[in-house]
């Protein structure tokens, strides 16, 4: 019987290993240049959760600018992802937003040449009651996560000015 035992945890080894781990969450602040505009800003650790806005605040509206690879005018967040502390490199990190993966609106954020595992999105807001999920795969073999970005009701969007293109 002992032999059995031995005999299933001997078969069932590379099974368990080829599983996915988990990492503790990263966490999200709003980006160094407040993308976005004044917009109050509060992230729950524990529902990974960065909510956007209030009543009466205004999401920016931007026009293209491909240096930063805003490939399209409108109202736009910024925020900055910053990976749990077991992450060890940051080579292999796909980022997806709304199901796009590494979209042009993406930054890493290097130090002396070498990049620090921060990250900076700005994504397009085209629906402030519809969640924006942001899906991070940090390293291969461990589980991706899920963060979510939401605004609250009575935040509005800054239309297009006349004098944009």
């Amino acid at each position: 019987m002992k032999k059995l035992y031995i005999l299933a945890i001997f078969l069932l080894l590379p099974l368990l290993c080829s599983c996915q781990h988990s990492l503790a969450f990263g966490s999200i602040e709003r980006d160094q240049h407040q993308i976005g505009g004044n917009l109050s800003f509060v992230y729950n650790p524990d529902s990974q959760t960065a909510t956007f806005g209030g009543e009466g605040e205004v999401v920016q509206f931007y026009g293209v600018d491909l240096t930063k690879g805003w490939q399209e005018a409108g109202c736009r967040i910024g925020i900055k992802l910053t990976p749990p502390p077991d992450v060890e490199s940051f080579e292999g990190v796909s980022i997806f937003v709304d199901g796009k993966e590494n979209p042009p609106y993406l930054r890493c954020i290097y130090l002396n040449g070498e990049k620090t595992g921060e990250i900076e999105l700005f994504p397009l807001v085209r629906d402030l009651e519809k969640t924006i999920e942001v899906k991070v795969e940090w390293q291969s073999g461990v589980q991706s996560q899920l963060y979510k970005i939401k605004f609250v009701k009575g935040t509005t969007m800054m239309q297009k000015q006349s004098t944009e293109k």
